[in-house]
């Protein structure tokens, strides 16, 4: 997903769901010019260590820690509305309904749509994006048509796209998404991915 993300010089991001930081480290050290960041855990005890992580690297200056639902941000950070550039997550991709969920908390809280569902991340994107801002997601590729119509509710257009196999004889399992707040149709399809 990081290869899929284009942060340019001196902008701000939003990661939504952080877990321990290793999508956003690979930011910082591709993109070390970035303006600012807001790094978002819901879960105490990844969210410590992502907190060490931080500490350990003297990034406390840039980025700023928030441990809390993410459902939560646009009461916490009503000043920040229309303000960052981009905001990028890997999300929980499984419905409630659909299949069985894990017992390990964590692993369920990561796979399953329980605190975080595709609604809420179109409307803290959307919330938090400038006109012009940009979405990345990597999600379900049979979800499609929903990732598209709920972006879409929120003003979330749909720009660039790349479906990611795991073999060239097996149908897609992940897409790559990129969606602007405030753009104009038309949609790009990237080369398939293979892992």
């Amino acid at each position: 997903m990081a290869d899929f993300i284009n942060l340019k010089e001196k902008e701000s991001f939003i990661e939504v769901g952080s877990g321990v930081g290793c999508l956003s480290f690979i930011i910082f050290s591709r993109f070390s010019n970035f303006k600012k960041a807001l790094l978002v855990e819901i879960q105490r005890d990844v969210f410590e260590v992502l907190k060490r992580n931080i500490e350990e690297n003297a990034l406390q200056d840039k980025v700023t820690l928030v441990n809390a639902d993410a459902r939560e941000l646009p009461s916490l950070f009503p000043q920040l509305a229309n303000s960052f550039d981009v905001v990028f997550t890997n999300p929980p991709y499984m419905k409630q309904q659909e299949g069985r969920i894990s017992p390990y908390k964590t692993k369920a809280i990561n796979t399953t749509e329980i605190f975080l569902t595709l609604t809420d991340i179109a409307r803290i994107a959307s919330y938090f994006l400038k006109i012009k801002g940009r979405l990345y997601m990597i999600h379900r590729s049979e979800r499609l048509k929903e990732i598209i119509l709920a972006l879409d509710d929120f003003g979330l257009e749909v720009k660039r796209m790349a479906f990611v196999y795991t073999s060239q004889a097996k149908p897609s399992k992940r897409v790559l998404i990129e969606a602007r707040k405030g753009g104009r149709p038309g949609v790009r399809i990237e080369p398939p991915i293979l892992l």
